[in-house]
């Protein structure tokens, strides 16, 4: 560029992505509004929104290659020393600060989704891994791991349901699941109770006819 992209942006060399894309909006927003005014004016703010749009992805591809430079290596092997530790809340302050977020950036944020247990969103991290990055093994393996992981752990999954249909497959997990097999005396007593009922049913429908199916009542 014959001007300093950033200087284009009204910006220090040192700027963030954030700083570099709220300018950019500011300034683009302006010149397109400017751009329809008469004469000089609507022709140098046509120039400048070409010159804007030069100088934005100028700015992000010189913060790209700041941000790698300057932290992820060491800042990941630090993370992963957290988790190991068991310190997930540190980890995830100390990931959070790293401001171009990769494909290695979503795997250990789905390694700190793992270790808390979130299963779904360790998956979708790993998912947005293997779309970045789909040749890379990696992280292909790690999203197929889990999902068997997944799949194994799942209650309702059918590989674990028993002959009768029940999908927890056990006595233990049907307790869990709020249900009790009913014992021989309860289903003789319900039993038992059907069908006084039913002779009470039918001794009213004989009464209204005139007849007693049950003399003593």
């Amino acid at each position: 560029m014959y001007k300093d992209a950033y200087s284009v942006l009204g910006l220090n060399s040192d700027a963030t992505f954030i700083e570099i894309d709220e300018a950019y909006r500011t300034l683009n927003m302006r010149y397109k509004t400017d751009r329809f005014l008469e004469g000089e004016a609507g022709n140098n703010a046509t120039k400048k929104l070409e010159e804007l749009e030069l100088a934005y992805a100028e700015c992000r591809e010189l913060a790209k290659g700041r941000a790698s430079y300057d932290s992820p290596i060491n800042k990941y092997d630090n993370i992963s020393k957290l988790v190991k530790a068991g310190s997930i809340d540190e980890a995830q302050n100390l990931l959070d600060d790293i401001e171009y977020r990769d494909a290695d950036w979503h795997y250990y944020q789905s390694i700190i989704y793992y270790k808390k247990n979130w299963l779904d969103d360790s998956k979708k991290q790993l998912e947005i891994c293997v779309n970045l990055e789909p040749n890379n093994t990696k992280f292909a393996s790690a999203l197929a791991r889990l999902k068997e992981d997944m799949a194994k752990n799942d209650p309702f999954n059918n590989a674990n349901a028993a002959p009768n249909g029940n999908v927890y497959g056990n006595t233990q997990n049907q307790q869990r699941a709020g249900y009790q097999q009913p014992t021989q005396n309860q289903a003789n007593s319900k039993a038992c109770c059907d069908t006084c009922c039913c002779m009470m049913w039918m001794d009213t429908c004989c009464e209204c006819c005139g007849g007693d199916c049950i003399s003593c009542c």
